[in-house]
């Protein structure tokens, strides 16, 4: 895999992380560091989540010794060789589907999930930061554990330079934040998760973000084979290729 110096950024809102997150990040820099890739760790705490990820990706911009920006959530463990398979797909944009860590935990348990484990049932019914492109069958097709996307979640997230470059043009561009003003060097602060609304409805930033990239012509990969656990008040396991399995969507 050629060498790649990426830019890690973890946003927190109390300078927070969950345990399980700290040893999958000592295990994906251990797995870095394996692979020839070289990093380096910003991080903000802030409960403005839109402005961190703006804060991140103009800093990025501007500091071009970086080649890849990687998004991690900290409330998430997921496994460090993910991340390398995202990195050596040399996609411009991808990142791995994984649940939300909310669940309606008054569902009904239907016959046809009999004989399934707790894991399996939560894995096969939660819903996933993962909106897939279809075929003309309304399927999705998948290669080497990759899915084209609308649009993933930002918690473990892949941008190479050109994600940002092209997405200028769809985006306001205004002065930095006095806070961050002397970290950003140009003096253009993008707003490239500005959130954004569609039919009406209010889009998160991750979902504005994707939408704007794709209006610019970037294709976004979501990578389907790996599991994450996410947690919050309860914990949510899962992988999305096995929840289409249980649900007798691909054997």
């Amino acid at each position: 895999m050629a060498n790649h110096h990426i830019l890690i950024c973890l946003p927190t809102y109390s300078e927070e992380v969950h345990v399980n997150f700290a040893f999958s990040l000592m295990d994906l820099t251990r797995a870095l560091t394996d692979s020839g890739s070289s990093y380096e760790m910003l991080h903000v705490a802030s409960s403005q989540i839109v402005r961190a990820r703006n804060f991140f990706a103009n800093y990025f911009l501007d500091h071009p010794k970086f080649t890849h920006l990687l998004f991690l959530d900290t409330d998430m463990k997921f496994p460090a060789e993910a991340v390398i398979k995202l990195l050596a797909a040399n996609k411009t944009l991808t990142g791995l589907a994984y649940p939300f860590r909310r669940f309606n935990l008054d569902r009904s348990i239907a016959p046809a999930d009999s004989g399934l484990t707790m894991r399996q049932w939560l894995e096969k019914h939660a819903d996933y930061t993962f909106a897939p492109v279809t075929n003309a069958d309304g399927d999705m097709d998948f290669v080497n554990g990759f899915a084209e996307a609308r649009h993933i979640g930002t918690g473990v997230f892949l941008a190479q330079r050109e994600a940002f470059e092209v997405t200028k043009p769809f985006t306001e561009c205004y002065s930095p934040p006095k806070q961050y003003a002397s970290m950003i060097p140009s003096g253009k602060f993008y707003g490239f998760f500005e959130t954004i609304e569609e039919d009406g409805v209010y889009l998160g930033e991750d979902v504005s973000f994707c939408m704007r990239a794709r209006q610019a012509g970037i294709s976004i990969w979501a990578l389907i084979d790996q599991t994450v656990v996410h947690y919050g008040a309860s914990e949510v396991s899962g992988q999305y290729l096995q929840s289409m399995r249980l649900n007798g969507k691909v054997t």
